[in-house]
């Protein structure tokens, strides 16, 4: 036969139908196939061990460790940041220690401005302590440009500035801010120092303060020293002081900062300071009197004057009497008149005093004099705002309270003259 009738043997073709595959496809595209064949092929085969020498051994780094590590410079970040604010907050204190020591020891009556000066940066001192112990962010730093004067002045300032940042190791835990404590204990004893003058200003700060670090049982002291501590001259060296008149009114707590220093005892659910408070304040002789002047000037100048206009008005009605005697008409005129001023202020007298409707648990005693019920309103209004602090605040269980503070509550109202929770004008006891 032939060799060319034989028939043609079909070529071989590779076991692997995967390698056909990638042996078919252009040089291009063979070499992707062929690493994509790699990295899915099984892996069985069994590394010598000159493979196992030529190969380098790297570590593996873990995800716990790429993941912790900007935690702990972030942790390591916020320490040195608190660490700076607590070492600036010390400084600005002791510059506030050097101020109101410095008031202390003049030799002379120093201005109102440095005693407010000292009390406010006692504040934004004890505001930023809070923010520190809480975890708030510092506020964002502001810049502000200076004059060619500032810049002038803050020359050669940053070579003298001392660093404030400390290493880890040496750098100010919380604990070394100040205290509440001490902070009050500051503000306290600048207000008792002889020289300083408690004005209404002052007092409002000093107010603020105590209510801010939660320290409200160090305000009666301080206003009770407001009507009575003696006056220091301004100016004057040595100090010379004037002796006021407790009773004046010109020496009652203002109405406003009575209200912030009864609503600190409040917050603080301190019922027998809220008390102290009311009886340093609501109760002296100078708040009475002051209540008078404000309350009833101008009414009590309207009554003295009335008689008057009344006498005039009635000469100049005693032209028009016609047949009547002028002096007869002058005096029915006159007397009719007063009668009837008389009788209607009376009765806007009683109906302003009497009136209950802004009343809410504590009410006058029946048989209060009416000038004394108008004159100490704030008194009651201020004992009733305690008890609504302290009771129920569901109306249909008002009068089940118990408790030694309450009963005190009650008998010390009792002994003011008005009632707690009367019977009468409760719901549903009516008529």
């Amino acid at each position: 036969m032939k060799p060319g009738s034989l028939p043609i043997r079909a070529p071989s073709r590779p076991l692997c139908q995967l390698c056909d595959f990638i042996l078919q496809q252009p040089a291009s595209r063979r070499s992707f196939l062929a690493a994509a064949a790699t990295s899915k092929a099984p892996a069985l085969r069994r590394q010598t061990a000159q493979q196992h020498a030529v190969l380098p051994t790297t570590p593996v780094r873990s995800a716990a460790t790429v993941r912790t590590s900007p935690a702990q410079a972030s942790g390591a970040e916020n320490h040195q940041q608190w660490a700076e604010r607590v070492a600036v907050l010390k400084t600005k204190l002791a510059d506030v220690e050097r101020h109101i020591a410095w008031i202390k020891s003049s030799p002379k009556v120093e201005p109102e401005a440095a005693t407010l000066a000292a009390l406010e940066a006692l504040e934004s001192i004890a505001r930023q302590a809070i923010a520190i112990r809480s975890g708030k962010p510092p506020p964002p730093k502001i810049e502000i440009k200076q004059s060619s004067a500032g810049a002038i002045l803050s020359m050669g300032r940053e070579d003298d500035a001392p660093v404030a940042t400390q290493p880890a190791s040496r750098a100010p835990s919380l604990n070394q801010l100040p205290s509440p404590q001490y902070i009050s204990q500051l503000a306290m004893d600048l207000l008792k120092h002889p020289n300083v003058f408690i004005s209404a200003d002052i007092l409002a700060a000093y107010i603020r303060l105590q209510r801010l670090i939660g320290f409200p049982r160090a305000i009666p002291e301080i206003l009770h020293l407001y009507a009575n501590k003696p006056v220091p001259q301004l100016g004057s060296s040595p100090p010379k002081f004037s002796k006021p008149s407790p009773k004046a009114a010109k020496q009652a707590i203002p109405a406003d900062l009575a209200e912030q220093a009864l609503g600190a005892a409040i917050d603080a659910k301190d019922m027998p300071l809220a008390l102290d408070i009311v009886q340093v304040s609501y109760c002296t002789p100078a708040w009475k009197r002051r209540r008078m002047v404000t309350k009833m000037g101008l009414p009590g100048a309207i009554v003295g004057i009335t008689p008057l206009a009344v006498y005039m008005l009635a000469q100049e009605a005693s032209v028009y009497s016609g047949y009547i005697d002028p002096l007869l008409f002058k005096t029915y005129a006159f007397m009719g008149i007063s009668t009837y001023l008389l009788c209607t202020g009376t009765l806007g007298f009683v109906a302003m005093t009497t009136h209950n409707d802004h009343h809410t648990r504590v009410v006058w005693r029946p048989g209060t004099p009416l000038l004394d019920r108008y004159v100490r309103e704030d008194e009651r209004a201020a004992l009733d705002r305690i008890a609504c602090a302290w009771g129920f605040k569901e109306e249909w269980r008002r009068g089940d309270e118990e408790g030694e503070e309450w009963e005190g509550l009650r008998d010390w109202i009792s002994l003011r003259g008005m009632v707690l929770d009367k019977p009468d004008l409760m719901p549903g006891m009516n008529a």
